[in-house]
């Protein structure tokens, strides 16, 4: 089961509406989570990037300054693999080999960046594309005792931030509209009821259901069955469970 900090963490995302507060909120999670940065990224998002990038972060300026001057943007792998993917990306098994590569990922360790990290992508309702990354300083065996901790919990959150980030910066919501069919099956299906407990719950056949349940990833997106209930929930399309 998870624990408080994240069902916190994601009040607290909900409730944001002011984009001050909104870029505070990373600075919590990272401190709750115990990691060293998070750093979110989004392109093809009209309400946030009519004309450029958009980034919210909680890396130093110094080393913001550092990455653009050097335009580490051009050879980052990890915009790449995240960019590429569908699931989230473990820093430990990108590409290093390059020069300018390694020179990025050792300059960033003297600003504190963090040598550990997971990238999650993000996939929006309209086509958007954005990633959250995470970064420790944890040793390879703190790294691999937490790291499936960070997964689980930050596939959610990130949908979570990206769609505060949408309400505060971008002044909207991109909420796509679900039939009260489906709906009524996501409902069940935060509850942990199978496709079989629906159909009987609800009246109708265990194959009507999983079409209700795909309809609904598609519209939002979403990965699987988890993924979906926690984008309906970030949309509030429906209660987060008990």
């Amino acid at each position: 089961m998870r624990d408080v900090r994240f069902s916190s963490i994601i009040e607290k995302l909900q409730a944001v509406s002011k984009k001050g507060d909104g870029r505070d909120l990373l600075d919590r999670v990272v401190e709750e989570y115990g990691l060293s940065n998070a750093v979110y990224y989004a392109r093809k998002i009209p309400e946030l990037t009519p004309k450029e990038h958009f980034f919210a972060l909680t890396y130093q300026d110094d080393w913001v300054r550092h990455y653009q001057d050097q335009d580490f943007f051009s050879i980052d792998p990890v915009l790449k693999a995240g960019a590429q993917s569908l699931l989230p990306v473990d820093w430990d098994v990108l590409d290093r080999r390059a020069p300018k590569i390694q020179q990025m990922f050792g300059e960033a360790q003297d600003f504190d960046v963090g040598h550990k990290g997971l990238t999650f992508p993000i996939r929006g309702v309209n086509g958007e594309t954005a990633l959250l990354s995470i970064t420790s300083d944890f040793s390879d065996r703190e790294w691999s005792q937490t790291k499936s901790i960070y997964i689980r919990d930050f596939q959610v959150i990130a949908n979570f931030i990206h769609e505060m980030i949408i309400r505060t910066e971008g002044g909207g919501r991109l909420c796509p509209k679900l039939s009260p069919r489906e709906i009524e099956c996501l409902r069940w299906a935060s509850e942990g009821k199978t496709y079989e407990d629906i159909a009987v719950l609800i009246g109708i056949r265990t194959g009507t259901v999983k079409t209700y349940m795909e309809m609904s990833r598609r519209k939002l997106n979403a990965l699987n069955t988890t993924h979906t209930v926690a984008r309906a929930i970030s949309f509030k399309l429906i209660d987060p469970p008990g």
